[in-house]
């Protein structure tokens, strides 16, 4: 029983601090371009860019004529496109579904966990999803992926609680029942 909650306690704990982050690391064009990120940033860290998303035909998503890729496996959805100020150097993901407006060429900010082509979910279906739509599959490209923001954690931070709260309960079940074999007894 410990171990179990050990486990989602672990798997629990990078979520709860990523969630304490405060304001994003504001990544440049030229910092992207050059492959350069800032001191200290890497993979995991909330960031932000700006730009103007660099889409076409909406109606067929998943094509070269629309410049967005789909990633879909069970019930989820992710969708990856490329901004006009970055090209191939970065790619934007979003869940479940694509901005409102996209089509609008403004330029907007975009906010999230700074994944890599190699490092996002569902690699495989996602690398054939980029091919389809003729986007870069450099597994090194960055990519921000605006469904994981501190925000976003911090709304859950109940659940997480919870969970931190059962494993802490299930260790002191283990010291109060002396349980041998975890003691080396």
């Amino acid at each position: 029983m410990v171990m179990v909650f050990t486990f989602g306690a672990s798997t629990t704990a990078a979520n709860f601090s990523y969630g304490l982050e405060g304001e994003p690391t504001v990544l440049s064009v030229e910092q992207l371009e050059s492959g350069e990120l800032p001191p200290g940033t890497e993979v995991g860290d909330y960031v932000e860019v700006s730009g103007t998303p660099d889409v076409g035909a909406l109606e067929r998503i998943g094509t070269p004529e629309s410049k967005i890729a789909v990633s879909s496996r069970y019930s989820a959805s992710y969708f990856y496109f490329r901004l006009k100020e970055t090209g191939d150097s970065l790619l934007i993901q979003t869940a479940q579904g694509l901005p409102e407006d996209l089509e609008n060429p403004e330029r907007r900010a975009w906010r999230g966990k700074l994944e890599t082509v190699g490092t996002v979910i569902f690699h495989d279906t996602t690398q054939d999803g980029l091919e389809h739509a003729g986007l870069p599959q450099n597994e090194d490209i960055p990519v921000v992926t605006t469904g994981d923001t501190p925000e976003y954690y911090r709304r859950i931070f109940p659940a997480y609680s919870a969970i931190i709260g059962l494993w802490l309960a299930s260790v002191v079940w283990l010291v109060w029942k002396r349980n041998k074999p975890f003691l080396g007894l």
